[in-house]
């Protein structure tokens, strides 16, 4: 059976989720079609060529800001013509973009399979124009199925009426098995954020919180930024007279970033808002304590408030302060947390994520 991914662009994290899927689960034949190659705001190293049966479309890239973030609209022009030359059994597809929304069209007119992926929430799908809510309502209507990411995903889908048996859970992962081994030497005082520095992730709402952290303390921020977010940051963090407990670090990857978690006192989350957060499962398989902004969708399925992390308004500084003071000032919480996220995880392996995708298929079969 053959099974075709219609999928946004290569990342590290889908790349490692589908040449599991290709490698392990030997009675699909599944081929990945990207609807572009990349997105000049990522930084990723990627390696694409370890999958089989890869397309791209060729595409029109539009970019538009919005007050948190950077967004991008590609206007796929070849889907018909690849579709018809790949000729899927069923396509899942991600979101409810101009390609999701061709390929939905394509299977019912070859009386075909679709199934709708999507990790979107009702918060980060508030304020949609009406071309975004139309093929929503269209795909929603008529796809045979629904594979979410998450607990916030699900709960959308049951708001816009889908019922339960239909929908089924592939959480959203990583390779976790580099994070895990990690032989954690963490210090008594390092604060972590890996990301970002975009108005939508919350660096700004992580300084302004620590003038109420009481004692030592260091934040190491991880990530890129353009000129002016960097600028306006570091200004940020010399009006708060906080600037020297503060490392902009720049963007890492691979031994380096493992490094950062190695050291880690506590990881924090800040955003206003994300559809899941992978970081937070980076620093769950690394087994630092989290902070988390309540607006991370993901955190629902990683965090059990007070058990190995904590939940929070990112906007009330003082306690993001108080939250991150108390995880510093408590190395035995710490090891308590850690023993916690090994019971977590396990939900998080490829092995555990890919039965969302086989349930979802043979449901539709």
């Amino acid at each position: 059976m053959k099974i075709l991914f219609i999928i946004n662009i290569p990342s590290p994290y889908n790349i490692d989720l589908f040449y599991y899927l290709q490698n392990n689960l030997s009675d699909y034949q599944f081929h990945i079609l990207y609807i572009s190659e990349t997105e000049d705001n990522r930084q990723w190293t990627t390696n694409k060529e370890i999958l089989r049966n890869v397309y791209v479309l060729n595409t029109k890239t539009f970019k538009f800001h919005n007050k948190l973030d950077v967004h991008y609209i590609h206007v796929p022009i070849n889907t018909f013509s690849k579709l018809n030359k790949i000729n899927p059994d069923i396509i899942i597809a991600w979101e409810y973009n101009l390609a999701a929304f061709q390929g939905f069209l394509w299977c019912k007119i070859h009386k075909k399979k679709y199934i709708s992926a999507t990790e979107g929430t009702l918060r980060n799908e508030r304020n949609l124009w009406f071309l975004q809510r139309f093929t929503r309502k269209v795909i929603s209507a008529g796809a045979n199925a629904f594979l979410v990411s998450g607990i916030k995903s699900k709960e959308k889908l049951l708001s816009w009426g889908i019922k339960k048996e239909k929908i089924f859970t592939e959480l959203l992962t990583i390779d976790i098995r580099n994070f895990s081994n990690i032989k954690r030497e963490p210090a008594q005082d390092i604060i972590l954020y890996v990301g970002s520095m975009v108005k939508r992730k919350g660096v700004d709402l992580l300084i302004e919180s620590l003038p109420y952290i009481n004692g030592s303390y260091h934040l190491r921020i991880v990530g890129n930024g353009s000129k002016e977010e960097l600028i306006y940051l570091k200004n940020l963090a010399q009006a708060r007279n906080v600037s020297e407990n503060i490392s902009w670090c720049g963007f890492k990857t691979g031994t380096d970033l493992l490094e950062e978690y190695k050291r880690a006192t506590v990881f924090v989350l800040p955003t206003r808002e994300d559809c899941f957060g992978l970081v937070l499962l980076e620093a769950l398989a690394a087994r630092v304590p989290i902070i988390s902004s309540k607006y991370a969708d993901g955190v629902y399925d990683i965090i059990s408030n007070n058990k190995n992390g904590y939940i929070v308004d990112p906007y009330n500084s003082e306690d993001l302060g108080k939250k991150i003071e108390t995880i510093i000032n408590n190395p035995i919480l710490w090891s308590q947390w850690e023993k916690y996220d090994a019971d977590i995880i396990h939900k998080f392996s490829y092995n555990e994520v890919s039965k969302g995708f086989i349930q979802a298929i043979e449901y539709v079969k």
